[in-house]
């Protein structure tokens, strides 16, 4: 017998067919998504879709709890939370569609410089504004008010140090990480600041309407559209439209110069400090009236000498930041027009 061949009667086995394992082939990356327009829509979800829901959540209140201090708030809260509320919602969404793949992605890694830049950023956010109390103060356009109890001043301490940390950080993480960000991946580092500016500057100039008779459906986009005719008026948009863009003119470039958010927050949590404790620890004198071209009222950013000391401060920190050296180390991120 032949080797290799079976005895006569054995059963022959069928032959096992190898399945062919299949080559290696190089995995093709997903392409980006358009920042424009996953920006464009997340923009769009929170003001239209935030404008829409405040009508529910007032009604819900008013049904559950009709005579709490919640539903004695204005109209205008709702509309403002609801916005405020979808942008932080949103921020999960803008995060899994691929535009920021961590947090060194929106300037938020804690490295060596960190504490530096943030110790250095509210250095500059506290003492900016402070000259302008010291000036109104110095000039008698406001009188010092110490009429305050060492609770009272242990109670305002305490909101304006947790407003001041948690407002700064949120808003620092949507507008200098997300907004300019998701632009500065595809525009112009001019482009994308003022266009993150201007939108930073609009969501902070909203007029206070009266409230609604009545409130249906479409009660939020009627309201949102009356929070915006402030930007009508030429005497509400000079200078407090300008002073709240110029702010984020420098909170841009910060980010982008420094390529970390810790400047942008230390000053942001500087100047709503003082955003929060002028009113508390000055009083306007009754003879100079509560507002003027120059001074400005007690929301401090609408008189031309807050958008001076701006700009005076936004001079200052371009001077000093710009002769930093580009960070190359990647535990602190290369700025955005840098990035691969």
């Amino acid at each position: 017998m032949a080797a290799g061949m079976p005895w006569c009667g054995e059963s022959v086995s069928p032959p096992i067919l190898l399945r062919q394992a299949p080559m290696n082939r190089p995995s093709i990356p997903n392409p980006p998504p358009n920042s424009a327009w996953v920006l464009g829509g997340y923009l769009t979800a929170v003001f239209v879709g935030g404008a829409l829901l405040a009508p529910w959540l007032w009604m819900f209140v008013q049904h559950v709890g009709p005579h709490s201090s919640l539903a004695a708030q204005p109209f205008r809260r709702y509309v403002d939370r609801s916005l405020l509320g979808v942008a932080l919602l949103g921020l999960w969404p803008m995060a899994k569609s691929g535009l920021f793949p961590g947090w060194h992605s929106v300037g938020m890694v804690w490295g060596r410089p960190a504490r530096r830049d943030l110790l250095i950023g509210l250095a500059g956010g506290m003492m900016s504004l402070a000259v302008v109390a010291l000036l109104s103060l110095g000039f008698g356009v406001r009188t010092w008010d110490s009429a305050h109890s060492w609770s009272l001043l242990l109670a305002h301490a305490i909101r304006a140090l947790g407003a001041a940390i948690a407002v700064s950080f949120m808003e620092e993480l949507l507008f200098r990480g997300m907004v300019f960000g998701s632009l500065r991946r595809q525009f112009s580092f001019p482009a994308a600041a003022l266009s993150s500016a201007a939108l930073y500057a609009l969501v902070h100039f909203f007029h206070r309407p009266e409230a609604p008779l009545s409130v249906g459906p479409w009660t939020g986009l009627e309201m949102l559209g009356r929070m915006l005719s402030g930007l009508s008026q030429p005497s509400q948009v000079f200078p407090g439209f300008l002073t709240l863009g110029a702010i984020g003119w420098l909170l841009a470039w910060c980010r982008e110069r420094t390529g970390a958010l810790w400047v942008p927050l230390g000053l942001h949590a500087g100047w709503i400090f003082w955003f929060k404790s002028y009113t508390f620890f000055t009083a306007p004198l009754t003879h100079q009236g509560t507002q003027s071209w120059w001074w400005g009222s007690g929301r401090l950013h609408d008189g031309w000498l807050t958008f001076a000391v701006i700009a005076v401060t936004s001079a200052f920190f371009m001077g000093v930041l710009g002769r930093r050296k580009s960070p190359a180390n990647p535990a602190n991120p290369t700025p955005l027009g840098n990035a691969p």
